[in-house]
Parts: structure tokens; sequence; C-alpha cells
């Protein structure tokens, strides 16, 4: 599961947060009182591992679910841009 593997680091997440992977805009809800839409995906931790090495704050919920799904389709994918 995603959740808030990315949230180590000393980054403020704003209203409107830009992806590292895809430049598009979205809002991070790692400071709302809900959780995260993020913790609806689930990412293996081979790939968990490559976006913790490859990027330092959130991705949006569509690069997310590409991921997931390249995982579905293609075991051992990790960051796979697009």
């Amino acid at each position: 599961m995603m959740g808030r593997f990315l949230h180590t680091t000393a980054h403020v997440m704003t209203d409107t947060d830009t992806c590292p992977r895809c430049g598009g805009p979205f809002h991070c809800g790692v400071n709302d009182a809900a959780p995260c839409a993020c913790t609806t995906i689930e990412l293996d931790a081979a790939t968990l591992a490559a976006l913790r090495e490859e990027f330092t704050t959130c991705l949006c919920l569509k690069c997310l679910a590409e991921l997931a799904a390249h995982e579905k389709s293609r075991p051992g994918l990790a960051t796979g841009r697009p």
C-alpha cells in the first residue's frame, strides 16, 4: 500500500502540489483529517523502494494508479515513467 511512504522528508505539502513524475497538479492529502487517497493504491515493496529512491515527494493518484496497473500486467516494473 502506498500510505505515507514518501512523507518521511521535511517537505511540506501544499493545497496544490506538482507530481514529480508527470508534472501535473494534484492535492496531497497527508495533512488532511481523513486518510490520504493514496492509501487506496496498492504497490509492491520493490516499487515502493524504487519510488523512495527516485522521488522525495508524493506522486499524483493518476501516476500511482498507472504504476499499480503496470505491476499487475508486468511484475517487476518499478517507476516506469509515462
